[in-house]
């Protein structure tokens, strides 16, 4: 269509940022979410440690506290789960049996979820978004687990079992990366270590608006520093 637009913004070459100098970063450490008592020991420690070699290389870190961030799962999924119903609208009315049983159940929920519901969700995101945006006036990234818990089984059956179980979806992982994509701001996962069962745990970096390549040379040091990429969980 000739009424696309067309923006003539230039990538920047990220690899110039990669020279592992992180000398004076200010990284803040989110305490709701390395203190959550869901997050699991093993997790806990590996992140810790993680936040001890960017402090040996030269950052300087501090905690700080993001309250609002407990209500980010709940806020991710009301969203995403509406808006991909809107999408998939059309596509259930015609054949609902072509998805599978957890996503299907999730999509039909969410239309027959009230809209104010996401009006309040919406509403919540922005707040969210302003107090991670204000959180950057001290620091330059934040850093805490990418999960709180090491790889999870691969489910075997369908459906939400407990009432404990959807809780646990919806405050599990997406709680802890949703907030980033709530705020529209870039977040990376890096390699931090094993539990002993051989699962792999990772340290989430995210940053300010448009800040990419903080958030790739705070990375990449890390993984100079440590070994944990080379790795691979046992299959």
């Amino acid at each position: 269509s000739k009424d696309v637009y067309t923006w003539n913004i230039p990538v920047p070459d990220y690899r110039l940022a990669l020279d592992g100098d992180i000398r004076g970063l200010k990284v803040g450490v989110v305490k709701e979410k390395l203190d959550d008592i869901q997050v699991d020991g093993e997790v806990k420690e590996g992140v810790v440690n993680s936040i001890a070699v960017l402090e040996a290389l030269g950052a300087s870190v501090e905690e700080v506290s993001l309250p609002l961030l407990e209500h980010a799962g709940a806020v991710s999924k009301s969203l995403t789960d509406m808006e991909g119903a809107a999408v998939h609208y059309e596509r259930l009315k015609a054949g609902a049996h072509g998805y599978d049983h957890n996503t299907r159940v999730r999509l039909l929920t969410a239309i027959l979820t009230p809209a104010q519901v996401y009006y309040k969700a919406q509403k919540l995101r922005s707040l969210i978004r302003k107090q991670i945006l204000d959180i950057f006036q001290i620091v330059d990234v934040l850093v805490l687990p990418t999960s709180p818990v090491p790889a999870p089984k691969i489910p075997t059956g369908p459906g939400v079992v407990s009432k404990e179980d959807a809780h646990a979806r919806i405050s599990g992982v997406r709680s802890f990366t949703g907030p980033f994509n709530l705020a529209s701001i870039p977040a990376i996962s890096v390699p931090c270590g094993f539990t002993q069962e051989d699962l792999p745990i990772s340290l989430q970096i995210a940053g300010r608006p448009f800040d990419e390549a903080t958030v790739m040379r705070i990375a990449h040091a890390y993984e100079q520093a440590t070994p944990w990429h080379d790795r691979r969980p046992s299959i």
